[in-house]
C-alpha cells in the first residue's frame, strides 16, 4: 500500500485498519501523523453533533431549524476534502518530507568513511532490482531500506562537494523534476526509467541536478525480484 492509497483509506474511514494499512502506518510517520489529524478531526465533529445549543431555546420556523443539519454536514465535507487536499493533491510534498525524515533517521550515514566493497553495494541493490556501474570507491554508505512498502537501495556517494545520499526509488512515479529544502537538506526527485531517484545533501547544494544525471547514466533496471 501506498501513501495515497492509504490516506484514502483514512480519510474515508479514520477509524477502520487492515493488515495492509496497519503494515504501512508502522513504516510511515506522515501518513500516521496524518490518520491522528483525521481521527482528531472526526472526534471534533462528533461532540459538535452531541453539544446541546446554548442560552435558552429561541422558537424559529420549521424549515430553519430543518436546514441546520444540512449546514452542519456541508461544514463537514469541505473540512474533510481540505484535510485530504493538502495530502491526497500534493504528493511530491509528501514524499520530499518523507524522503528527509528517513535519511534523518540514518545520521550514521553522513559519517561513514570507509569504501563500501562491490559485495556490499551489490547486497543493497538486490532487493530492487537495480545494477550499477559506479566504483565501490565513490560509495561510502550502502544499505537497502524500507521506504513505502519497499525495499529501496540508500547510497551515500562521494562528490566533489562532499557526500550526497541517493535513494532509488522503483515503485515512485513523479511527472518532473521536484527540488526542496527542508531541516537543513537540499533534495532533488527526478524521473527515472523505472521509478524515480532522489537526491539528498546537507545545505543548499546547486550540483543535486549533476549527481542525479550520473546516476541515471550508471544505473541499469533489472527483473524485480518476486515479493517474499
Amino acid at each position: 500500500m501506498n501513501c495515497e492509497a492509504a490516506r484514502l483509506a483514512i480519510g474515508a474511514d479514520p477509524k477502520g485498519s487492515t493488515a495492509e494499512l496497519a503494515a504501512h502506518l508502522e513504516s510511515c510517520a506522515a501518513c500516521a501523523q496524518f490518520r491522528a489529524e483525521m481521527l482528531a478531526l472526526e472526534g471534533n465533529i462528533e461532540r459538535a453533533l452531541q453539544r446541546p445549543p446554548e442560552g435558552r431555546a429561541r422558537r424559529r420556523p420549521a424549515p430553519a431549524r430543518a436546514w441546520r443539519p444540512l449546514a452542519l454536514a456541508a461544514s463537514v465535507l469541505i473540512a474533510t476534502v481540505a484535510v485530504l487536499g493538502v495530502w491526497v493533491l500534493r504528493p511530491p510534498d509528501t514524499l520530499a518530507h518523507e524522503l528527509v525524515a528517513h535519511v534523518q533517521a540514518e545520521p550514521e550515514s553522513w559519517l561513514a568513511a570507509n569504501q563500501v566493497s562491490a559485495q556490499g553495494i551489490a547486497q543493497a541493490l538486490a532487493g530492487a532490482g537495480v545494477g550499477l556501474k559506479v566504483t565501490s570507491d565513490r560509495i561510502t554508505y550502502a544499505q537497502s531500506c524500507w521506504f513505502h512498502g519497499h525495499y529501496v537501495p540508500h547510497l551515500v556517494v562521494q562528490t566533489a562537494q562532499g557526500p550526497a545520499t541517493v535513494l532509488i526509488l522503483r515503485h515512485e512515479q513523479v511527472s518532473g523534476r521536484e527540488s526542496f529544502n527542508a531541516d537543513g537538506l537540499s533534495g532533488l526527485i527526478v524521473p527515472a526509467q523505472t521509478g524515480s531517484i532522489a537526491v539528498l545533501a546537507r545545505g543548499r547544494d546547486g550540483n543535486l541536478g549533476l549527481v542525479a544525471q550520473q546516476m541515471q547514466a550508471d544505473m541499469r533496471w533489472l527483473p524485480e525480484p518476486p515479493a517474499k
